[in-house]
């Protein structure tokens, strides 16, 4: 009786809750960063990089996903597909943006918003209860705020954040008997896969434990989810089309190159691993530790404290999924990441103190003392949130970028004569270079690297052909001018120079 009622609150007002809460956080987003509208954005580095395939997204002949150090695309191109999307309605249809870079910001602000929404639907849906919704979104603005800027970038490693955190609440959901949410559990896992192989190895563990649960404990529930199941297998298969396209078209694709992905390194200690896994707790280990096992702790007796029914069961889940996804990644520090000074391989997980901190906010609002606390208190709690949202500098950011690349591009022109500017790139100017190639991706001029290493960063469509070789002036893009180079231009951190 107790699941049916909340299920009828649910249906009453699920849609509303999730498009009232992506709603606030993409306004929140937009407030907090005008200059997605109103300042011209000329990307470089990643920014760049993943701009030169969102070219290719844009002619849906993108297959793969965005570049690794290690030498491979990452499997899918979903991200740079939502991407391509932003672009082409908010600068080419619209003309909204002044550049193209940011039609792909905001879309991909929406995205994060979109994702943060399906979660907080979730948990409205187990809840039943408005106010436990809107004090766990204000929990939500609120971690935010405290964390690097994650919400707000369009760095690659910041927007698995979200979709992990939908993947996890999900799985919960499953897990718990919740079958109709087999389609948000599929798209998270999806993204996550196409955005990095690293998800090769969590998506599947985190969804698979949850429908094993879900069968083992509800399998009546799956007699009544057709539907989702079919939504789901949908879409999977969108996530899976472009990849399979890969392997078919270009066998093996990039897989040849994922198994050596993590191996041919030093095993960290234990201790290694541990400030790792914690770092994303508090900055100092012990910190760290004491933060983690305040945010299980009060996540689990909260959720215990809880009369049985509907709501502590997906609770206990989230816990459950919450201590699942960090033991896997205890073992993906040990095995798999390559050099631990690389504090952005481990940025998802992020998104497992936010849904602890979800639980404990829900568990505590839904005990029957609490859920007599009156609506101005909820309500003031909530504008509190987003007034401290609307001035974090967290929730802000501006993309690295080349203000005067206009001038940069004007100067090689007058190098070059209109012919190709053939570039021999020093390793460490390579975020200028990737700025060079996406500027002239728009502008119909031709810049191209000699070397055939940088076709994993800037595509084989930008390394130098023979009537390149033959027609091009030669190009040097340096950090510093070598003694007695003619320059062309500085631009970004290095500086273009006559090649020979």
């Amino acid at each position: 009786m107790q699941d049916t009622a909340v299920r009828r609150r649910r249906g009453t007002s699920g849609p509303a809750v999730f498009a009232v809460a992506a709603g606030a956080l993409f306004g929140l987003l937009l407030l907090r960063n005008p200059v997605t509208f109103g300042r011209v954005v000329y990307e470089r580095g990643d920014f760049a990089a993943n701009s030169i395939i969102t070219a290719d997204a844009k002619h849906f002949d993108l297959l793969v996903g965005n570049y690794s150090r290690l030498g491979f695309h990452h499997p899918g191109p979903a991200f740079f597909y939502v991407q391509a999307f932003g672009e082409w309605l908010l600068y080419d249809l619209l003309g909204a943006v002044p550049t193209p870079w940011n039609g792909q910001w905001v879309a991909l602000l929406a995205l994060n918003s979109v994702l943060l929404g399906l979660s907080l639907a979730i948990v409205h849906s187990w809840t039943g209860s408005r106010a436990v919704t809107a004090l766990c979104g204000a929990a939500g603005v609120l971690y935010f705020a405290v964390q690097p800027a994650i919400l707000a970038s369009a760095w690659m490693p910041d927007l698995y954040v979200a979709p992990f955190l939908l993947l996890l609440t999900a799985a919960a959901s499953v897990a718990a008997g919740r079958v109709g949410h087999l389609p948000a559990l599929a798209l998270a896992a999806g993204l996550l896969v196409h955005g990095h192989v690293s998800f090769l190895l969590f998506a599947p563990a985190i969804a698979g434990a949850a429908v094993a649960t879900s069968l083992l404990t509800a399998r009546p529930a799956w007699r009544e989810a057709r539907v989702a199941v079919l939504g789901a297998a949908a879409v999977l298969a969108v996530f899976a089309l472009p990849i399979a396209l890969n392997l078919l078209l270009h066998w093996p694709g990039e897989f040849a190159r994922y198994f050596g992905y993590g191996g041919g390194h030093a095993t960290p200690a234990a201790g290694e691993v541990a400030g790792y896994v914690l770092r994303y707790y508090a900055p100092w280990t012990p910190a760290g530790a004491v933060v983690a096992a305040a945010f299980f702790g009060a996540a689990a007796l909260l959720t215990r404290r809880l009369p049985p029914g509907p709501p502590r069961r997906f609770l206990a889940a989230g816990v459950c999924a919450a201590a699942l996804a960090t033991i896997l990644f205890v073992g993906y520090v040990a095995r798999a990441v390559d050099d631990l000074r690389f504090t952005y391989v481990g940025q998802f997980t992020r998104a497992v103190p936010l849904l602890l901190l979800w639980i404990a906010v829900a568990a505590a609002a839904s005990l029957p003392s609490a859920r007599r606390a009156p609506a101005w208190l909820v309500t003031a709690v909530v504008i509190g949130a987003l007034g401290v949202g609307s001035r974090a500098p967290a929730l802000h950011t501006m993309p690295e970028h080349v203000p005067d690349m206009p001038a940069v591009m004007a100067a090689l022109d007058r190098y070059t004569g209109g012919r190709p500017a053939v570039m021999d790139v020093t390793q460490e100017a390579w975020p200028a270079f990737t700025a060079l190639v996406a500027r002239s991706d728009r502008t119909g001029r031709r810049v191209c690297a000699r070397d055939p290493w940088w076709e994993f960063i800037v595509t084989d469509r930008y390394i130098c052909t023979a009537d390149d070789l033959a027609r091009g002036r030669a190009v040097r893009l340096t950090p510093v001018a070598p003694d007695g180079a003619t320059v062309i231009a500085p631009v970004d951190e290095a500086v273009l120079t006559a090649g020979t």
